[in-house]
């Protein structure tokens, strides 16, 4: 881990989440800044994992920053690759995994599509296995009534977020402040940890494909292609009915966006396929990724 200056004394904290969540705000604060020059916009600011170091309650800290998935730069397996291979890697070397937070914004009002699929994407790299160490915390405090936030954290208790908190993970609330995410980054976690990916690609050898994650994510892209083509196809068949050169110009303009993304897409599908990271990184079997309920729809 000589890369990102880790020693085997520094207590690691893996940070992740959407696109837009608060991942790098949090460790901003974590790491005593103000959080001032962070992007919160919704295009990604982290491309590549950074790690930023503290000590807090005497405590070595290593905060690991990571690219959401749906990244505005890189793709969904290049993330999950890139995670993997560190997550293998600090197994490997025997380094310390503390625990693994999972941001999500309460001012969100749906929890489908997108956030549903990074949530699902975060629970089988995981899996039950490593789910006493993980703590969802949820982000944006600041945009929300405090009684609207707290209904719609239940909801998220009682649904999507339901199988992963029977299995041992925990939500804290972030309030944007040094204090708070001190609070959060010294809550008690069992130890040692490993988690699901790791598993799946160190003890038992699996392909990254082949493990609970690339599944899901092959699963994912599959699903994205199939809507993508059926929306390529409708744009395809109004644009050919429609005889304003405006209204044309328009819907051609959005066909040629989607079929960029269906190419992406499936060279992304190709490219999880094909993936030789099989002996770097590893799951446990998939009973042992917690289900993710959703759809949910609107929140309170």
């Amino acid at each position: 881990m000589d890369k990102y200056d880790i020693t085997k004394t520094d207590l690691i904290v893996i940070v992740m989440g959407p696109t837009g969540s608060g991942k790098s705000t949090f460790i901003d604060h974590a790491t005593d800044g103000d959080g001032r020059d962070i992007g919160h916009s919704l295009k990604s600011t982290t491309h590549d994992i950074i790690v930023r170091k503290k000590k807090i309650g005497g405590e070595p800290f290593a905060f690991v920053d990571t690219p959401g998935f749906n990244d505005t730069i890189r793709s969904d397996y290049e993330i999950l690759a890139e995670i993997a291979e560190f997550l293998v890697k600090a197994h490997q070397g025997g380094y310390q995994l503390n625990k693994i937070l999972y941001l999500h914004r309460i001012s969100d009002n749906r929890m489908a599509g997108t956030p549903l699929r990074n949530l699902e994407l975060f629970a089988s790299l995981c899996g039950n296995i490593a789910m006493p160490n993980v703590i969802i915390v949820t982000t944006m405090w600041s945009l929300v009534d405090n009684d609207l936030g707290d209904k719609r954290a239940q909801t998220l208790v009682g649904t999507v977020w339901k199988h992963m908190k029977e299995a041992g993970c925990h939500i804290e609330r972030f309030d944007d402040n040094m204090d708070s995410a001190h609070k959060i980054t010294l809550a008690e976690g069992t130890k040692p940890n490993i988690t699901l990916v790791t598993e799946e690609l160190v003890n038992k050898g699996k392909q990254l494909k082949s493990t609970e994650a690339g599944i899901i994510l092959n699963k994912q892209l599959d699903a994205l292609l199939k809507e993508e083509k059926a929306a390529s196809l409708q744009l395809e068949q109004l644009s050919q009915r429609q005889t304003n050169p405006e209204a044309k110009s328009h819907l051609e303009s959005e066909l040629k966006a989607i079929k960029k993304s269906i190419r992406e897409k499936t060279l992304e599908v190709q490219r999880l396929n094909r993936s030789a990271l099989g002996s770097i990184l590893r799951v446990f079997s998939r009973s042992q990724a917690p289900l993710i309920q959703g759809p949910l729809g609107e929140l309170p």
